[in-house]
């Protein structure tokens, strides 16, 4: 990153301007490789700090301007050419370019879906962002605040990341069905519950000891924090939290992680809970 969030603006367009000029200078690249050119240089350049910083709608529509202009450059065509050819969908006979809207989209929810898959305090900061941003706007739940959204600015969304982004996917006319904090969802469970209840039904994790993938079997959870874990004849003690000691064993939460990489319920661990719509 360069600077503070207007200098990294200011860094961003320059720099698409550049891969704009290039294009039109540049008369040995075939129109596919020119394409190319775009869809290698112009969403990396927007996205690495699209989700990091404030991006004023001003600004996001100046570089909307040099990408279409890219894209003109890429096929040939004159400046006078109708941008709607380029943000028109296929259906209305457009070409539906991927444009700096959708880039900052996609780097948004990604941003939003990382923070939620790892307990190391980004995932608290999240949910406490979406708990003020459901409150701010008196919402239930993303469904509702994606409906709440259109009736706010584009200013007054981008204080809240989780309001900013149910905004986004209204100018889109797209419907995000997420639940990051659902009781049952495994990374929800808070750590201490998660042990218990793996210790509970005894169930088996995949763990590295010396270099070497063993199978283990969670046992009881210790008063420090730990979980009992059998090995063979030999037992071992794991953290409970989400962090794991360096050098040391691996954590709980990512020994389960590891052995059931496909999981998100808890439910779909082996011996815990089963689905609640297999029991109406």
């Amino acid at each position: 990153m360069w600077l503070d969030a207007k200098s990294q603006c200011c860094k961003v367009i320059d720099s698409t301007i550049e891969v704009a000029a290039y294009l039109y200078k540049n008369d040995n690249l075939r129109i596919d490789q020119r394409l190319k050119v775009i869809s290698m240089c112009l969403p990396s350049l927007f996205s690495f700090t699209a989700p990091l910083i404030d991006w004023p709608e001003s600004d996001l529509k100046l570089l909307t301007a040099v990408w279409i202009r890219a894209y003109k450059n890429a096929w040939n065509l004159g400046e006078s050419t109708a941008n709607c050819l380029f943000t028109f969908s296929w259906d209305k006979s457009g070409l539906q370019v991927k444009l700096p809207l959708g880039t900052l989209f996609t780097s948004v929810w990604g941003n939003l879906e990382r923070c939620s898959q790892f307990d190391d305090g980004t995932r608290q900061m999240l949910a406490l962002c979406y708990q003020e941003a459901l409150q701010e706007n008196r919402c239930l739940d993303f469904l509702e605040l994606q409906d709440a959204s259109q009736h706010l600015s584009w200013k007054a969304t981008s204080a809240n990341e989780v309001t900013f982004a149910c905004y986004l996917a209204k100018l889109l006319d797209i419907r995000v069905e997420w639940e990051p904090f659902h009781l049952d969802l495994i990374a929800s469970a808070p750590d201490a519950t998660l042990s218990a209840l793996a210790c509970q039904v005894k169930l088996l994790l995949s763990i590295q000891i010396e270099g070497v993938m063993l199978t283990a079997t969670c046992l009881k959870t210790g008063l420090d924090s730990t979980t009992t874990i059998q090995v063979g004849d030999r037992q071992h003690s794991i953290p409970v939290d989400g962090q794991a000691w360096n050098p040391g064993l691996p954590s709980h939460r990512e020994c389960i992680s590891r052995s059931y990489g496909q999981a998100r319920w808890l439910y779909e661990l082996p011996g815990m809970a089963t689905d609640p719509e297999s029991d109406e």
